[in-house]
């Protein structure tokens, strides 16, 4: 492989990457949905524009048709006329004969104006069915853009609140909260200790008054003070 095919391939490969890249979901299904509402409007707009032609050419058929029945009827008043001698045998001829080339041209174009139609018609009954899959195509990527833009949301969302989540310490900040947790602990010994100190070093007035100011013991105490002294009777 050349040095300028590989060059190709990579610039071709980063050109799709960055396509993908840009590329929405929601507004890509979105595109498409629009894209599709177009091509409905567009076939809606031809099928409109051949039934048109088609009805026209019907009506040029069926006025050549009248044309021929017209001329036709006048050819054989002509021969009648002939036969019944009211009219002259050569002139009447002649003018039949004129009569009977224009009701077979009328005839020739009734028929042209009639293939014409026919192969509108078809072409209409095809138009049909194709806009009636565009339209259930619209109908189902209706649907699906739904989905997609609400799975979109979804994705995006959670992607951005996985991003945060991974972005936060939690095994620090509970390592954290544990040491905050044995610092509290920690003082409360100290508290403690403190509080023994002082009672150790109180003199026996301040433990006389400590005596004193204490309130009376606790009904519970008492309880188990009587308790004691059943016992001991």
């Amino acid at each position: 492989m050349s040095i300028f095919d590989r060059l190709f391939r990579i610039s071709k490969a980063e050109a799709n990457a960055a396509v993908d890249k840009l590329e929405d979901p929601e507004k890509m299904a979105a595109q498409i949905l629009r894209e599709l509402r177009e091509n409905y409007q567009q076939a809606i707009q031809g099928e409109a524009e051949i039934k048109a032609l088609a009805l026209q050419h019907r009506a040029s058929e069926l006025q050549n048709r009248n044309a021929a029945a017209d001329w036709e009827k006048k050819t054989n008043d002509l021969l009648d006329r002939v036969d019944a001698k009211q009219l002259d045998e050569a002139k009447g001829n002649e003018l039949a004969a004129k009569a009977a080339e224009a009701h077979q041209a009328a005839v020739n174009q009734a028929d042209q104006f009639a293939k014409m139609a026919e192969k509108e018609e078809s072409a209409v009954a095809v138009m049909d069915l194709k806009i009636k899959q565009i339209k259930d195509q619209i109908a189902e990527t209706e649907s699906r853009a739904q989905l997609i833009s609400s799975r979109a949301k979804t994705a995006e969302v959670s992607e951005k609140i996985n991003k945060t989540l991974s972005s936060v310490d939690t095994d620090g900040l509970i390592a954290t909260l544990n040491r905050m947790d044995q610092k509290a602990s920690a003082q409360e010994f100290r508290a403690a200790a403190y509080a023994q100190l002082d009672d150790a070093t109180m003199s026996t007035e301040q433990e006389i008054n400590k005596a004193l100011s204490q309130g009376p013991s606790s009904s519970a105490l008492e309880a188990i003070k009587a308790k004691r002294q059943k016992l001991l009777n």
